[in-house]
This record gives C-alpha cells, sequence and structure tokens, in this order.
C-alpha cells in the first residue's frame, strides 16, 4: 500500500498524521478532520459541509480549511476547540457572541 506524503512548511508527512482545520474568517479553528480524509482543502469543506449551497455561504464569509501537522494542531487548533483561545477570549472581552 502507498502511503500519501505531503509536504507542510518544507517538511514532508504523511497525510494520515495530519488534520484538515476548519477556521473562521478570524482565525479560530471550528473543527478537525483527520488527514487520510481528504486530499484538498476542498474536500475537506465538502467533508465538513456536504451540502454545496452552505459551503458556497462558508466562502463568502471565510472561513477557510488548512493542512496541519499535529505539532502545529496541539499549538495552534487545540486551544480554539476547547474555547481557551486569543479569538475566542477577544470577543468575551467585546461582548460580541460567536
Amino acid at each position: 500500500m502507498t502511503t500519501l506524503m505531503v509536504q507542510i512548511d518544507g517538511t514532508t508527512v504523511p497525510l494520515t498524521t495530519c488534520f484538515w482545520v476548519r477556521r473562521t474568517a478570524d482565525g479560530c479553528a471550528e473543527g478537525s478532520l483527520h488527514g487520510e480524509y481528504a486530499a484538498t482543502p476542498e474536500q475537506a469543506h465538502k467533508e465538513f459541509v456536504p451540502r454545496q449551497r452552505d459551503r458556497d455561504r462558508d466562502q463568502k464569509a471565510g472561513y477557510t480549511h488548512e493542512l496541519v501537522t499535529r505539532e502545529q494542531w496541539d499549538a495552534t487548533v487545540m486551544a480554539c476547540l476547547l474555547g481557551k483561545c486569543e479569538h475566542r477570549q477577544a470577543t468575551t472581552e467585546d461582548g460580541a457572541a460567536r
């Protein structure tokens, strides 16, 4: 069986060790998906959001889908998913709800 390899920030790693991250327009991670479920950002978006009209709305709203390593996930995504990130703190301070 062939392992699909990807390059992230100059480092080549197996796709199966990576994660797709769904980010809001302000950069907050809102969801995570194991790398093997998609090979492109478009495929990842379809996994997160099955209906085309919802994906179109996401794109207009500034959502993105990014492939990250486990180390990047630990450093930048985990806090968002636990509600402890700078994005959530900023919205709490200004009173706006996410």
